[in-house]
């Protein structure tokens, strides 16, 4: 006589305890979205705030910029002029050679006299200036010419005169070096500078600067937190483990825990690389002409932008590369977490499902979530390697030159947030799979 086997009572709980514990989950996924959500918003401000001082500070409006060089050097010759003054032994040499004009000069005026004259009149001066002008006593009062000449060159009104005259011709010059594109250019310029309540580029770029540091560090504060409660979720999973009346609830929550972790994990920027000409000093004509915050190189991606990015590339081998990261990183985790909530929302009509089954809890081998945390991080270490060799190449400083280059390239939130994911889903799996060999 066979035996019917008779399931174990599922236990049951105060509804009030139930309560409590599952509402006390319910607030920690709530804080876990809204932090998520705040990283989201503050990693895309902070995109944007580094895509336009990027732009302003781009080498092509800086370092290869004609009118930016027209203006420096212009700059430099004119503070050049400006403090121009003969040394003694340029007062020396300029005494000579005025002092050697004014002798030429008195000979040649005597040479004139001496030729023949033809008129009455012509023959008549020269007796004259012959018989009163001895030339030996006018050579002889040349040095006193050259003094008063001199004394009137080196008066401070006369430096003054000459440099003014100096200055006008130099922005003559100027003005006839230009870049023709620079007048649309310096419309976008403004644009951007009204955009942000800045009147000029040095004020944008402290405004900028103070809005970067705010948001980097509510950034990371929000990242924080998020993880946190996520951890906290997942220590509610462990310790009420053997809670059988449990289970359901808390599976779906933990699976709602591992999907924000996602989503914020693949939209949000992973990796910033950044290269900057942080000075580059020329020595000219005993001034520098500078360039500041030059950037040579900048750009952020999400997960789902470089799939997006290699998926427009246009080039069949990219499009596959980035379907293949948008599958195996993305899709696959998230069928996979759906087919586990799904089995635990009505686990006595999905749990056998085949297909649920299968990507709930055997497709682990198509979840490449792993493998891309680890490519990540391979990319980061990769180019990071790469913007150090290149820019170590241009910092260099000798009498004429001095250049000192930056490498900014950083992990951004989204990244760490992904690798939580990955934790978060491995132990996750764990513990539901010991949840599912109590249930049967």
């Amino acid at each position: 006589m066979n035996e019917q086997h008779t399931p174990t009572p599922t236990p049951t709980a105060p509804f009030f305890v139930k309560f409590l514990l599952i509402t006390g989950v319910v607030v920690l996924l709530l804080i876990e979205a809204w932090c998520g959500y705040q990283v989201h918003k503050l990693s895309g401000k902070r995109e944007e705030y580094k895509m336009a001082y990027a732009f302003v500070n781009n080498v092509s409006f800086g370092l290869l910029s004609v009118d930016v060089w027209r203006d420096q050097v212009v700059a430099a010759a004119s503070g050049e002029i400006g403090e121009f003054s003969l040394s003694p032994e340029q007062k020396e040499d300029l005494r000579k050679q005025i002092n050697q004009q004014l002798n030429g000069l008195v000979d040649q005026a005597f040479q004139a006299i001496d030729k023949p004259q033809k008129s009455i009149g012509g023959k008549l001066k020269k007796l004259a200036i012959k018989t009163i002008v001895d030339p030996k006593q006018i050579h002889a009062e040349v040095p006193g010419f050259t003094k008063k000449l001199m004394a009137e060159i080196t008066k401070p009104s006369s430096y003054k005169r000459i440099t003014n005259i100096a200055d006008t011709a130099l922005a003559q010059m100027g003005r006839k070096i230009y870049d023709s594109s620079m007048m649309g250019t310096q419309y976008v310029m403004d644009s951007i500078y009204k955009k942000y309540d800045a009147p000029d580029k040095d004020a944008f770029q402290k405004n900028i600067a103070a809005r970067l540091a705010t948001i980097k560090e509510a950034n990371w504060q929000y990242t924080y937190g998020m993880l946190g409660a996520a951890a906290l979720i997942l220590v509610v999973l462990l310790l009420l483990r053997k809670k059988i009346y449990l289970h359901g609830p808390l599976s779906v929550l933990a699976v709602a825990a591992a999907v924000m972790l996602l989503i914020i994990g693949v939209t949000t920027t992973i990796i910033e690389i950044d290269a900057t000409l942080d000075k580059l000093d020329l020595h000219l004509v005993n001034k520098a002409v500078s360039f500041t915050n030059q950037d040579l190189f900048f750009q952020s991606q999400s997960i789902i932008e470089v799939s997006n990015l290699l998926a427009r590339s246009g080039r069949v081998d990219s499009l596959i590369v980035g379907m293949m990261i948008l599958l195996f990183s993305v899709l696959f985790p998230l069928l996979k977490l759906v087919a586990i909530a799904i089995s635990k929302i009505s686990p006595r009509r999905w749990a056998k499902n085949k297909v649920v089954r299968y990507f709930g809890f055997e497709a682990n081998k198509w979840d490449m979530s792993n493998v891309m945390m680890v490519a990540i991080l391979m990319t980061f270490i990769g180019f990071n390697g790469i913007v150090d060799s290149t820019l170590s190449s241009l910092n260099f400083t000798d009498s004429t030159i001095t250049s000192v280059t930056a490498n900014n390239t950083t992990i951004q939130p989204g990244y760490v947030i992904y690798v939580a994911f990955v934790v978060f889903g491995f132990v996750m799996s764990g513990v539901l799979k010991k949840y599912t060999a109590q249930q049967t």
